[in-house]
């Protein structure tokens, strides 16, 4: 079978329209079929699409949809979400991908009626190629989703703390090489997101789990930054107890039925408040430190504390706080 990353690789660097086309080998467990993002795309925009039927433009909630690669803090921005009062969910519209990748349908994203403000997490990789390069924003768009509704929060992490996260969690699951190729493509999609949200003119505002140095200063920032000032209060941000841990019957964020490859028990751990929590680099070789140091991964994550920088409006002196 021809390796399909150097294709993937270098058409991503270049935002090439191509890619999307590129046909995706299975990997036999993650991915039984042989497809194409566009292909995915159209069958999840297709499911969207009917959990959406009836909606006008005036009846979708404001959708605060967060992006990154996996491994950055996501899940406590998502229960952080929660414990403020909005619906918040695990991946609705990948784990639609997830079910096409098998072989199967997935069920379509059912919207709670009176919610006002929802969040969704829809994060990159890490198990095959199509969940690094799938766009979760295009899929809305195209099944409906009015672009004036939706607010796209890009979530990022220093990379070679997220990249030993990767690690420690998937290589015994893929293979250390398929970790890094996905991390690369996860990583080469910060700008073609970021491209195609201008090109769409939908709104955009960078957080990366850094700020959680000093949640207090930056999540109001968040929330007034997303025009959903009234929903922080600072008690939000500590005492969660059992609504913190995805796995409790009192967790407050909703979580879709995966197939059966994609279920990991423990995958995720609980966490009583929103805050840092400093990772110590320790299973990546000189090689992997090489790939999360390249050019091509930090400029990219400095896009993203820059722009943080810029669109929260943070004083120099807490920016340095934060990030060093």
């Amino acid at each position: 079978m021809t390796d399909p990353y150097p294709l993937l690789h270098r058409l991503a660097a270049a935002d090439d329209a191509a890619l999307t086309g590129v046909a995706l080998p299975p990997d036999g467990r993650y991915q039984t079929v042989t497809t194409t993002v566009d292909d995915v795309t159209a069958q999840i925009v297709d499911t969207l699409r009917d959990g959406f039927a009836g909606r006008g433009p005036a009846d979708y909630p404001l959708l605060v949809l967060g992006w990154g690669r996996c491994r950055v803090g996501s899940t406590a921005v998502t229960n952080l979400f929660g414990m403020a009062g909005a619906a918040a969910y695990y991946q609705p519209v990948k784990t639609i991908g997830r079910f096409a990748l098998t072989g199967g349908g997935g069920a379509p994203w059912k919207l709670p009626d009176g919610e006002p403000v929802l969040f969704a997490k829809e994060m990159a990789g890490p198990y095959v190629p199509f969940e690094a390069l799938f766009n979760p924003a295009r899929c809305l768009v195209e099944a409906g989703w009015p672009v004036d509704r939706l607010r796209l929060l890009v979530l990022d992490r220093q990379p070679r703390a997220c990249l030993d996260s990767w690690m420690a969690k998937w290589a015994g699951k893929i293979g250390r090489d398929r970790v890094v190729q996905n991390f690369l493509l996860s990583t080469l999609s910060y700008a073609r997101m970021r491209g195609w949200a201008a090109a769409e003119g939908l709104a955009v505002t960078h957080f990366p789990y850094e700020c959680s140095r000093a949640p207090q200063e930056t999540v109001s920032r968040l929330f007034d930054r997303l025009g959903i000032g009234e929903l922080y209060r600072p008690g939000m941000l500590t005492g969660w107890g059992s609504a913190g841990d995805l796995n409790s019957d009192e967790s407050k964020i909703h979580h879709p039925v995966e197939p059966e490859p994609y279920v990991v028990p423990g995958l995720h751990g609980n966490a009583d408040e929103y805050r840092f929590r400093d990772r110590p680099v320790t299973v990546l070789t000189a090689d992997e430190l090489a790939v999360a140091d390249s050019a091509e991964v930090v400029d990219s994550y400095r896009v993203s504390v820059r722009s943080c920088g810029q669109e929260l409006d943070l004083p120099e002196p807490l920016r340095d706080e934060i990030f060093g």
